[in-house]
């Protein structure tokens, strides 16, 4: 076998597990913002929430015939089928996690989804742009909520701190060890722009910086031992 048929074998590989991942997760995130828009803490935020639960569960059902194109038969109407990270598998228990799935979760998704917008696989690049455009309202209410509970101060501000440190650490896990070769040759294969230390970096900065200017600091560590790290579910 080839080198150059070899790259794109582990190239391939590694899409399908991103893009696989991706779509599972966009499922679970419509459905655990779909249980909280009947109980969110005010009309105006919940008439939102329900909009952004749609749009996952949309997001979700068209990313999975990406993997068609890849050779992988998987029903896009089976949305509860995959494996989501394992903090999106049950209920989110507050509103600061509601907050803290759309800053961490749905945030590291929609970076690496960036990455992808002039993918070299068609159907995967013409989603991307899609996604994207429906993900800046998704930031807006991120971003919105962050400084609404931080200027409030109180318990409510030091959870939510807590809440994103917990759903960053395994969001940050979602890209994998920066080392893959698979994701490398799907890089030099044009299927993606960025790498996994790439997207970690701007989503670290962009949180950090967002908590920071409200007062709410937070400690974002980078994740270090790979060494249990498991490709299916991307932890």
């Amino acid at each position: 076998m080839s080198t150059s048929l070899l790259k794109v074998d582990e190239a391939t590989s590694s899409m399908i597990s991103l893009i696989a991942s991706l779509a599972d997760n966009k499922g679970a995130l419509g459905r655990r913002f779909g249980e909280w828009a009947v109980s969110a803490p005010t009309i105006e935020s919940a008439v939102a929430l329900a909009a952004m639960a749609q749009d996952e569960i949309g997001h979700a059902r068209s990313t999975y015939p990406v993997l068609a194109k890849l050779g992988v038969d998987r029903d896009e109407d089976r949305l509860d089928a995959g494996r989501p990270l394992p903090i999106l598998e049950q209920g989110l228990a507050d509103w600061a996690s509601v907050i803290a799935a759309n800053v961490a979760v749905d945030g590291i998704l929609t970076t690496f989804v960036a990455s992808a917008r002039d993918s070299a696989i068609e159907p995967l690049a013409q989603r991307a742009k899609k996604i994207l455009q429906e993900e800046g309202a998704h930031r807006v209410h991120a971003e919105a909520w962050v400084k609404r509970i931080c200027r409030a101060n109180g318990p409510d501000a030091q959870l939510l701190r807590q809440r994103v440190v917990e759903f960053w650490d395994q969001a940050a896990r979602w890209p994998g060890p920066d080392d893959q070769p698979g994701y490398k040759a799907a890089i030099e294969a044009g299927m993606v722009s960025e790498g996994p230390r790439l997207i970690r970096e701007r989503m670290h900065e962009w949180i950090t910086e967002l908590m920071h200017a409200e007062g709410a600091g937070v400690r974002l560590d980078e994740p270090r031992d790979w060494s249990a790290w498991n490709e299916a579910i991307r932890l």
